[in-house]
């Protein structure tokens, strides 16, 4: 924008030096008009990435809150297979090893074995661009995310929240999700699953 406007100021005074009678005062008009059409852009541009960051730090899915909150507002996958993870005894992670999401309190990483096999929580591998915004931002976009998967042979469905990035791609499977979740779904690795976001509301849990 500024060299837009250093470009005009460089224009005006041959228009000046030039121009004679009504030319001048049309010309001295149409610079007027490019100048307010500048600002009016600039306020435009300053407003939609304030709208961007602020809805982006909701709560609510992208369907919910609006086009052109993330550049990728959808899931990776609405149907996959699923995987089982976390809690004290998943022995492929190390007893350090943190989660990839800042789902904790004030955005704190939390450890994988803290997880309880018995609630309810999923990984995928998101998309942690938000306009404008940083991966980190990105993260915390996503982190307790509630998603809704349904077993798709049997209907039922549970809410989870999104904790962790994964299954990696080597595994074929599209979603991880907690031993009490498999258990509510009646689902084991390698099921198939249709995933979708939850009202960001509901409670984490079986759905009646």
């Amino acid at each position: 924008m500024a060299k837009a406007r250093t470009a005009q100021k460089d224009k005006s005074p041959k228009k000046a030096a030039a121009g004679k009678g009504p030319a001048d005062k049309s010309a001295g008009k149409d610079q007027a008009v490019t100048k307010s059409a500048a600002r009016a852009a600039s306020k435009g541009s300053t407003s939609g990435e304030t709208a961007a960051g602020s809805a982006g730090a909701s709560s609510a899915p992208p369907s919910e809150a609006g086009p052109g909150v993330l550049e990728d507002g959808h899931l990776p996958v609405t149907h996959g297979k699923v995987g089982v993870f976390g809690g004290p005894k998943d022995r492929g992670v190390k007893p350090d090893d943190k989660l990839a999401l800042p789902t904790g309190r004030h955005f704190v990483y939390e450890r994988v074995r803290t997880l309880k096999p018995e609630s309810f929580y999923c990984a995928m591998r998101w998309d942690y661009h938000l306009i404008h915004k940083s991966p980190e931002v990105g993260k915390r976009w996503w982190a307790n995310k509630k998603l809704l998967v349904t077993n798709s042979k049997t209907g039922k469905a549970v809410v989870v929240r999104a904790v962790d990035y994964g299954p990696h791609e080597n595994t074929g499977l599209d979603i991880g999700i907690s031993p009490g979740a498999a258990e509510a779904l009646g689902v084991e690795v390698g099921d198939e699953v249709d995933i979708a976001f939850a009202d960001q509301k509901a409670p984490s849990g079986p759905v009646e």
